[in-house]
């Protein structure tokens, strides 16, 4: 019986072995299924004002728009650099200012001089469903303020419990109006104080900028070379913007020298250059203007050492500027924007 039971075993083990076996077959004799492999093409955002990447989808937010000093006496302007789109355009008599749009202000220290509003500036920031920042404006400038219910800054007729603007006690040398400053840190404290919404309406604002994709080159037919650009005001003021084939900017220069930041001291420089042709006329005895900046118009697009001629069109108060080239929408290089608006009987300078 001690010999019966190793046997017994074994011939067992072979059963269950053989089970096994047929249970589940050798790996060589599986036919397995490889799932597909999905490639997902990387998602890209980009900043609406500029075509810039960056890293996380931009959140639906209001630009600001921000009046800047432009006398030479003020000069030099602070926080211009970190805007994303600078226009300029004449205020009174030979004088230009400068409205600087900003898709974000929480990390610019400090902005400024501040200057007051007129009626196109505000235009201009309607255009970009934009915050209006600014210090004093025209009779006319407010009654647009309230009737046109701009979400509006102010540095002079608003008392603010919050340090939303102050005066550099350095600049007041040249003049108190000139020495008037904000910050992102304030604009943003103005804002919550005032309760204004920093949410477009609706689920993506149209800013009717249309941008080539990053690295492109835009196209320019019929183009002539642009290295160097002479925007004449009206023959009352100029600015001059020299190309850098280098880095494919424009610097732009005004009173025989270099704009410059004056956070940083480094120059301002861009991308693209837009010339917009306006009727412009002047309405009272200071000098004061008005411009038109709804229908339609010509103008030049400026970008990579050449010039094109081009077209823009404006419906309302409340809609952005459409630009057109051959009947096209035309396609700005990715960075920031110069935009002067010039009285239509204005020079352009090109070599």
């Amino acid at each position: 019986m001690k010999k019966i039971i190793p046997i017994i075993t074994a011939i067992s083990l072979v059963l269950v072995l053989a089970a096994c076996g047929k249970a589940f077959p050798a790996s060589d004799d599986v036919e397995t299924e490889t799932p597909p492999v999905v490639s997902e093409e990387p998602v890209i955002y980009t900043n609406p004002l500029t075509g810039e990447i960056v890293e996380k989808e931009p959140e639906n937010t209001r630009p600001f728009a921000v009046m800047i000093n432009n006398i030479s006496v003020a000069l030099p302007h602070c926080g211009t650099s970190q805007a994303d789109i600078v226009y300029e355009i004449l205020a009174e008599s030979d004088i230009t200012r400068m409205l600087a749009i900003f898709s974000d202000v929480s990390d610019v220290e400090k902005i400024g001089s501040m200057r007051s509003a007129r009626p196109y500036y505000i235009d201009v920031a309607l255009s970009y469903d934009a915050i209006y920042v600014h210090a004093g404006g025209s009779d006319q400038a407010y009654s647009d303020i309230s009737t046109k219910n701009v979400s509006s800054l102010d540095g002079v007729r608003t008392t603010f419990n919050s340090n939303v603007f102050y005066r550099d006690p350095n600049r007041m040398s040249q003049g108190y109006e000139h020495s008037m400053f904000t910050s992102g840190e304030g604009i943003l404290a103005g804002v919550d104080e005032k309760g204004y919404e920093l949410m477009h309406d609706g689920s993506k604002y149209d800013y009717g900028l249309v941008f080539a994709k990053d690295g492109e080159n835009v196209a320019m037919t019929d183009s002539v070379p642009a290295a160097d650009v002479d925007v004449s005001f009206g023959g009352l003021k100029n600015t001059r913007l020299s190309y850098d084939s280098s880095t494919g900017l424009y610097t732009p220069e005004e009173y025989g020298n270099t704009i410059i930041d004056g956070n940083s001291n480094e120059p301002l420089q861009f991308k693209n250059v837009l010339i917009v042709n306006a009727d412009t006329k002047i309405v009272d005895d200071y000098g004061r203007r008005s411009v038109n900046l709804i229908g339609e118009g010509t103008g030049k697009f400026i970008c990579d050492g050449k010039c094109i001629d081009i077209t823009w069109k404006r419906g309302g108060s409340n809609e952005p500027f459409r630009y057109y080239a051959d009947g096209k929408e035309l396609t700005l290089a990715v960075g920031k924007s110069y935009i002067a608006v010039v009285p239509t009987e204005s020079e352009i300078g090109l070599a």
